[in-house]
């Protein structure tokens, strides 16, 4: 069955295409106008914001939260302080990369990791008897990322804890009244962020944002557009 992210009533409003295309089972927009090149100007002389709400997302926490990513991650955890993220891979006993994303790190023993496609089995199968915790949390979260040169610009004035963050850094503050983690992360490279928040209040969260930013020349776009940045 296809599935919709929390934030698809807003965007399939926005989407004059009607072209979606699928994502982990989600529907994802192709391209919101004709010509996907005026989002790409828009992200690169301006700003934009893409759905990556499908994105598979793990809790991985617990004594040994360390420990366990440590020896599967082939960049070294350790190194990743609270309050940063980690882009990273993982391979398979020949060596061979199976998968990449991103690692967040919330606190000594709380991480979560972001990755395009399904990892939960894998990952748990090298748990062992090690004692940490992998929760599947995908459904539970939306993802708004927000790139391009005024992405900061429109942020920091929905939470000012985002002037500050630093390349691969994250910060959990509110946008709108609600609770999320704001990361200096993004497909599309620097300058761009990423929003996390619950799919109960993504709207909410949506909403804002668009209304901060379409002064700046915010406007959404789709997986062509991402793919040209």
């Amino acid at each position: 069955m296809v599935r919709t992210t929390p934030f698809h009533p807003r965007l399939s409003e926005l989407n004059s295409t009607g072209l979606w295309g699928h994502w982990a089972g989600y529907l994802s927009a192709t391209k919101y106008d004709m010509s996907a090149k005026h989002e790409y100007f828009a992200v690169r002389n301006s700003a934009g914001y893409f759905d990556s709400s499908p994105l598979y997302k793990y809790w991985v926490r617990g004594r040994d939260a360390e420990r366990f990513l440590a020896g599967v991650m082939a960049r070294d955890v350790r190194t990743c302080r609270p309050g940063r993220a980690q882009y990273t891979v993982w391979c398979d006993d020949g060596g061979y990369v199976l998968e990449d994303g991103v690692l967040f790190r919330y606190s000594d023993n709380e991480f979560m990791l972001t990755a395009a496609e399904p990892n939960l089995g894998y990952l748990a199968d090298l748990r062992g008897r090690l004692d940490v915790e992998l929760v599947d949390v995908s459904a539970e979260h939306g993802v708004l990322a927000v790139q391009g040169p005024r992405a900061r610009m429109i942020l920091e004035r929905l939470s000012p804890d985002v002037a500050a963050l630093p390349f691969f850094g994250l910060v959990q503050t509110k946008i709108a009244g609600v609770a999320v983690t704001v990361s200096r992360t993004g497909f599309t490279g620097d300058l761009g962020y990423e929003i996390l928040v619950p799919a109960s209040d993504a709207l909410v969260v949506l909403d804002d944002v668009v209304e901060t930013g379409t002064p700046y020349g915010l406007r959404p776009f789709g997986e062509q557009a991402l793919l040209m940045t």
